[in-house]
């Protein structure tokens, strides 16, 4: 089996070690996920997506093949992926052209990801 080859993704300097999955929000074309800490409940790493083609949240238990893979680490992205391939195949080529990135969440309990284009805007953000 094919394996995806991540690069670490640093939006921000200060990006959580182990953070949970606390919200998200899709709507128009717009994707925000908010990421917490367990030991600073008060404040939430808010990061908005724009021009977001496709994105899935799967349970840690369900991507175990994935876990696996050493490039895999809390924050990362790829523009050269299997999901990244499907979604370009299955659209018949229409976002080929498109600076589409995957970005890859992990958290305490799911894996996220995002096919993308820029800009992502990464802050943190007072609860």
């Amino acid at each position: 089996m094919e394996i995806d080859n991540y690069e670490l993704w640093r939006p921000i300097a200060d990006l959580p070690q182990s953070p949970y999955f606390f919200e998200l929000h899709h709507a128009t074309g717009e994707l925000i996920i908010l990421l917490k800490e367990f030991d600073n409940p008060d404040k939430a790493l808010k990061i908005k997506f724009t021009g977001v083609i496709g994105y899935r949240v799967v349970n840690e238990a369900g991507r175990l093949i994935s876990l696996d893979n050493p490039s895999l680490s809390t924050f990362c992205k790829s523009t050269n992926t299997r999901f990244l391939k499907w979604i370009k195949e299955e659209s018949s080529g229409i976002f080929e052209d498109f600076e589409l990135v995957h970005y890859v969440i992990c958290n305490s309990d799911n894996i996220i990801d995002i096919i993308s284009g820029p800009p992502v805007i990464v802050e943190w953000q007072m609860m």
